[in-house]
């Protein structure tokens, strides 16, 4: 089956209150896998929502991207990434936090930390975090489900089902090497989603 999804980012990383130190993008690519057997009739488009945010909308899906890395104010090896993302079609559309990774350049994949590394390595985080609720102003709003794949407290949950609803979360990843260095990235989102975005780190 051939994908509907090709995804698109344009423009620079804004830091809000604390300043852009890297610049980061996403360009477009065609993605793998899909929802069920469902075709789009006319392709999707993307479409930029506000600085530093860009979204994805075609038959069955509907997702933003909001992205952060600041290498010079924070430990270099994180990476985050705020997801939002529904279904449209009332089929099944889940994933697992096993299906969401990053590839390198090289090919390799970088999974998503784990729960225990998150709540180990919250001192070594805390400058991103803080920098990323300064760049709350760019999150776009209006999504009811919460992914919870990383918890402070409460219940962590380990399937997201987005089919006619929205769902949106952090995604939190670690450079293997201790930075992410220049070059193309894909988020990559498999399960029934079948979502493909590049990043760009320059």
């Amino acid at each position: 089956m051939q994908a509907c999804l090709r995804r698109m980012w344009s423009g620079r990383l804004s830091g809000g209150w604390l300043g852009v130190l890297a610049i980061v993008s996403l360009i477009a690519i065609p993605s793998v896998g899909g929802v069920g057997a469902h075709e789009c009739s006319k392709p999707g488009g993307w479409f930029r929502m506000n600085v530093g945010v860009t979204g994805w909308r075609d038959c069955h899906l509907r997702a933003w991207v909001v992205q952060y890395y600041y290498p010079d104010d924070h430990d270099p090896q994180w990476l985050a990434l705020e997801l939002r993302i529904k279904g449209q079609l009332r089929e099944t559309t889940s994933f697992r936090p096993d299906d969401v990774y990053i590839v390198q350049p090289d090919g390799s994949r970088v999974p998503l930390i784990s729960q225990r590394t998150y709540r180990q390595q919250r001192s070594s985080m805390a400058p991103l975090l803080l920098q990323m609720r300064g760049g709350g102003n760019r999150s776009p709003g209006g999504c009811q489900f919460k992914l919870r794949f990383f918890v402070d407290q409460g219940t962590r949950r380990q399937l997201a089902d987005v089919a006619l609803r929205c769902v949106s979360g952090y995604l939190y990843f670690a450079a293997p090497t201790g930075r992410w260095e220049s070059g193309t990235y894909v988020l990559a989102v498999d399960g029934d989603v079948g979502l493909r975005m590049p990043v760009v780190i320059e």
